[in-house]
């Protein structure tokens, strides 16, 4: 990659702006006539890198003649979370592409991600004559999931409402992507059970937390 400091302000990517349709998003921006080409760069929010470990897989090419046919840039919100865009200029000189190291917010913006979607099940199953029930728990995942992300709330009396209504319990394996079944466990006839996220409106803003 041969990456240059801008050496003008002219040169600089600016008013740069965004449109977002369902999971399509549209960007604008200010192109100098000085500017041939740019590269978009696209990360997680949480995971921009700095522009020594950007590589050109990376990156996107996108011409002066494709921002003109779609009257900008058209991508995909494809990250959980909040993702990130940042527009490199470039110029051709002598047949190779020279970019821009342009890293003020000028050609940087944030966009809102779809949460990735967790179904959970919780079936019961009593046992005759006994004061004991089953429990089983399912969890379907679209991502990997970490044990620590969820923890089932046990109440006596009804279903617990939040993650302070009743005693917490830990999960004990990390979950993979796709369907889990969690080892059966055996509680009071009149206890119940819900699921919810150990630390609730941080991953919220990643995960839809949705009984089945």
């Amino acid at each position: 990659m041969n990456w240059e400091p801008i050496t003008s302000p002219v040169q600089e990517i600016k008013d740069l702006r965004k449109a977002v349709r369902d999971s399509e998003v549209h960007l604008t921006w200010f192109w100098s006539n000085e500017i041939d080409f740019v590269y978009i760069y696209k990360a997680p929010a949480d995971g921009l890198r700095a522009i020594s470990e950007i590589t050109e897989q990376d990156l996107i090419l996108y011409t002066r003649e494709e921002y003109k046919a779609n009257q900008g840039y058209l991508g995909r919100i494809d990250c959980v979370g909040t993702c990130a865009f940042r527009i490199f200029p470039c110029q051709k000189r002598d047949g190779k592409l020279v970019i821009f190291s342009q890293e003020n917010d000028e050609n940087l913006i944030y966009i809102s991600g779809s949460k990735a979607k967790i179904y959970f099940s919780i079936t019961y199953k009593n046992k005759l004559f006994q004061s004991r029930k089953k429990v089983k728990i399912s969890i379907m995942s679209e991502l990997e999931l970490d044990k620590e992300l969820l923890v089932y709330v046990k109440k006596s009396g009804g279903v617990p409402i939040s993650i302070d209504d009743g005693t917490v319990y830990p999960f004990v394996r990390s979950f993979p992507s796709g369907k889990t079944l969690a080892p059966e466990i055996e509680i009071d006839k009149n206890e119940f059970i819900r699921i919810f996220f150990s630390n609730g409106r941080t991953s919220a803003q990643y995960f839809e937390l949705i009984p089945e």
